[in-house]
């Protein structure tokens, strides 16, 4: 059948005929507008929708440049056409259901953050997926893969690492694929992101240490390309430095990550906070407090006291993120700065919901969400009356 008789057949008997890429469009357009291609979704190759209506490349090309210039498609050079979102009516008659691309679904923080984005669109009636990556960034690239073909609206992602899985998420992002980020940002990437308050609680745990009268502060934390770190890195400096205590470079113990993995791999997930620990705490004069980046960080300070026969808090005051059940198992139970994570859960739902609607990158700025965090004493500190400098 020729490029001609082709359009005859789909413009149908009795309508006036027009060029060619305009049929293409007009039944390309006619099956989003019913749903039948679902915003986010990937296009066929020009190749194969060329085959389908029987036309060359070059009038799908100008079908595609059309729809564009309309607001319907987002071309990406060398990726391919994807749908692009949109607030008609028809659009959002359809079932709505996002994905929830999450690091690690065996961590309480991950499941808190899993429960909050559940919770949310529940009360709007709509449908959770699950990626759990499990920690591997090769996963994660294959999870965030299919998103443009798995018939999700939209996606809330909490990124392995900031720099993994950069151009993947920058894919999402050209093809106007509505994605909110939490917990941490990924540089050069413009999308909405809900995080806590990192810097903030890493501020009131240090200062709760400098108000105990501690002087000497070490902070233990994963050697990591996270933007949260940075922040309780951030946070942990500003507070020594408005009491008058200058950061020492010794202070900051870094985890080794073959420890880490080898830790994960052995179910002892502390080892290697353990592990980093020994050799400062050795060498520490006491009294002395150490601030954990994260609960199992802090778990494995606890074990590293109890192998060095160290009394927490009279001899190490110890504080840390997540208030988990990992630090009122723990004894003595630990200080923590507690994340809100069904909050942030909420909050980033309602920002999915608000970039659904609008359905632009372009005319819809990102949006940056802090979401407080919540200083929770217990008895892992100990005042320290007469420091020694």
């Amino acid at each position: 059948m020729s490029d001609t008789s082709h359009a005859r057949a789909v413009e149908g008997t009795g309508r006036k005929r027009q060029p060619l890429h305009r049929t293409v469009a007009d039944e390309l357009r006619r099956r989003l507008l019913e749903g039948r291609l679902l915003s986010g979704a990937k296009l066929p190759a020009l190749r194969e929708l060329a085959d389908e209506f029987n036309v060359s490349t070059m009038t799908i090309r100008q079908a595609l440049r059309l729809l564009e210039r309309e607001g319907h498609v987002s071309r990406i050079p060398a990726v391919g056409a994807f749908v692009r979102s949109t607030s008609s009516a028809a659009t959002d008659r359809q079932p709505v259901t996002i994905a929830f691309v999450v690091v690690d679904l065996t961590g309480e923080f991950d499941v808190g953050l899993a429960r909050g984005i559940e919770d949310a669109c529940q009360k709007r009636g709509w449908g959770v997926q699950i990626f759990d990556d499990k920690s591997d960034s090769e996963l994660e690239s294959r999870n965030l893969e299919r998103l443009l073909t798995c018939g999700v609206r939209g996606a809330i992602v909490l990124p392995v690492s900031c720099d993994a899985n950069v151009e993947s998420l920058f894919r999402l992002k050209l093809a106007n694929f509505p994605l909110v980020l939490v917990d941490r940002a990924v540089p050069g990437l413009r999308v909405d992101l809900v995080e806590s308050d990192h810097e903030k609680g890493a501020h009131l745990l240090t200062s709760h240490l400098i108000e105990a009268g501690h002087e000497r502060i070490l902070m233990v934390a994963d050697w990591m390309d996270l933007s949260s770190i940075a922040d309780r890195v951030r946070g942990y400096e500003r507070a020594l430095l408005e009491s008058g205590i200058e950061p020492r470079r010794d202070w900051k113990v870094w985890l080794q990550h073959d420890a880490v993995v080898r830790g994960v791999e052995q179910g002892r997930r502390w080892q290697a906070g353990c592990e980093a620990a020994l050799p400062a705490l050795k060498t520490a004069k006491l009294p002395v407090a150490v601030f954990a980046q994260c609960d199992v960080i802090a778990w494995g300070v606890l074990e590293a006291c109890r192998e060095l026969k160290l009394r927490v808090p009279e001899d190490v005051s110890i504080v840390c993120f997540d208030d988990s059940s990992v630090v009122t198992a723990l004894t003595p139970h630990l200080t923590t700065a507690a994340q809100r994570t069904n909050e942030i859960g909420h909050r980033a739902v309602a920002l999915l919901e608000r970039r659904l609607q609008h359905g632009s990158y372009t005319d819809l700025p990102a949006e940056h969400v802090l979401v407080d965090v919540d200083l929770i004493q217990r008895e892992s500190v100990a005042v320290v009356d007469d420091p020694t400098p």
